[in-house]
């Protein structure tokens, strides 16, 4: 490759990396706005602090993001409104997918969608028994020690992953990372009582139209998990290929 070549490759990959980064901290404002600082930022971004504060004056400048007299971040006027659609026409498609799931399994159904390094809560399917798994529609959730977190790192890149990862000891990263070949081999994750005991699920995780990382994903009492986990896996095996992952 001649040099001026090279320098246009290494301009454009420059180029998406400040879009990927700028992108992700949209993502982590969106999730919690008007609550976080620059340090908060910079350390969910893994940024040092003087790339994490050129980012954000940057999304400033532009309008993308504001900054009140505390530093704390909030999406800027220009982004206002936009996409606030968005979770209710996802809930929308997958509807019929995750009624599906849930005949399927008689057991609750969540879908929840990636907002920076949390899951963020869009729809849910309430199972009839009286013991069950239930969480708000509108909560988000972390993305270590979730079933519909673990399926949604590996979606993403290493790059991405590690990100989320890098908030973890260097034995507990690995051990995910293990996890996370494993989920992108057999596509399913689980969460044996690690976010709440007592309570199992397990996930399915793929992009959708609009590049929209979406899990969805079935807990359940513990007990009853294992009774099901094979009826569960191939619920969501079959959900894996529903038409609603590339539905416009």
């Amino acid at each position: 490759m001649a040099p001026t070549e090279r320098k246009k490759s290494a301009n454009r990959d420059e180029g998406i990396q400040v879009l990927r980064r700028a992108a992700a901290a949209l993502d982590e404002i969106a999730a919690e706005p008007g609550l976080l600082r620059l340090v908060d930022l910079g350390e969910r971004l893994g940024l040092a602090k003087s790339t994490a504060r050129r980012l954000l004056v940057g999304l400033v400048e532009v309008g993308l993001v504001s900054v009140d007299a505390n530093g704390r971040y909030s999406l800027g006027e220009r982004l206002l409104g936009f996409g606030s659609g968005t979770g209710a026409h996802l809930a929308a498609v997958f509807r019929p997918t995750i009624e599906r799931v849930s005949a399927d399994t008689d057991e609750t159904v969540d879908l929840s969608v990636l907002r920076g390094q949390r899951m963020w809560f869009i729809d849910q399917i309430e199972s009839a028994h009286r013991l069950r798994a239930v969480s708000a529609v509108g909560v988000r959730f972390p993305l270590i020690g979730t079933a519909n977190g673990k399926a949604a790192l590996a979606v993403l890149d290493d790059e991405d992953a590690d990100v989320a990862l890098s908030q973890l000891s260097p034995r507990d990263a690995e051990t995910l990372r293990r996890e996370i070949d494993e989920i992108r081999s057999t596509g399913i994750a689980f969460d044996r009582d690690e976010h709440t005991p007592g309570i199992s699920a397990a996930a399915i995780a793929r992009r959708s139209i609009g590049d929209h990382v979406i899990a969805i994903s079935v807990p359940a009492p513990t007990d009853r998990f294992l009774q099901k986990e094979q009826r569960i896996v191939s619920a969501l095996r079959t959900a894996a290929e529903s038409p609603a992952w590339t539905a416009r």
